[in-house]
């Protein structure tokens, strides 16, 4: 088994959580966890013990590795999951046998924030999905904030939403795109 960062078999069994087991690399830190051992550890756990956890107050101190890496498990590619929008921390995960490779400190940053007992849900669809649409409205968010300006933004936005909640809305709308509305 050998580690998808270093390549080597340098790695030293560590008991993650109660009850969940992984693997840590001893050289770059990196911890990997199998499917089989996380899902068992995810069916022990009681779900009131489960904490929420705000992913809007995220701010990441760990750096990925920029290279592709092989499953120490089964020898497939792991593809790179993005866990939260508008900050640049993935997760890697066989899409073979499951297995979910952490870089250094990410398992600890996980834990730490609560989110550790839900990490299937970032390589589901919907979740994948929420972060393109999250990441596609700040951009056009901060598109629109250089273009108009804050001061302009900001009143632009408040007009939209008075004006999307008139009941003449059609009629206002009308009105502000014809050239000259007084003209027959």
């Amino acid at each position: 088994m050998d580690c998808p960062v270093c390549k080597r078999a340098s790695f030293q069994q560590q008991d993650l959580d109660h009850n969940l087991v992984g693997r840590r690399c001893m050289r770059c830190e990196g911890v990997w966890i199998s499917a089989t051992e996380y899902w068992k550890w995810v069916k022990t756990r009681d779900a009131a013990e489960q904490a929420l956890f705000d992913a809007a107050e995220v701010s990441l101190p760990v750096e990925n590795v920029g290279q592709a890496k092989i499953c120490p498990e089964c020898g497939h590619l792991l593809r790179r999951y993005k866990v939260w929008p508008n900050v640049k921390f993935y997760l890697d995960r066989c899409s073979s046998c499951q297995g979910v490779w952490f870089d250094r400190d990410e398992w600890e940053y996980l834990k730490a924030q609560g989110a550790h007992e839900h990490i299937h849900e970032f390589f589901g669809s919907l979740w994948q999905e929420d972060i393109r649409e999250q990441e596609a409205r700040q951009c056009l968010e901060d598109l629109y904030l250089t273009r108009f300006g804050a001061e302009d933004y900001a009143r632009i936005k408040e007009i939209r939403a008075w004006l999307w909640e008139h009941p003449q809305q059609g009629a206002l709308l009308a009105y502000l795109s014809d050239k000259d509305p007084y003209r027959m």
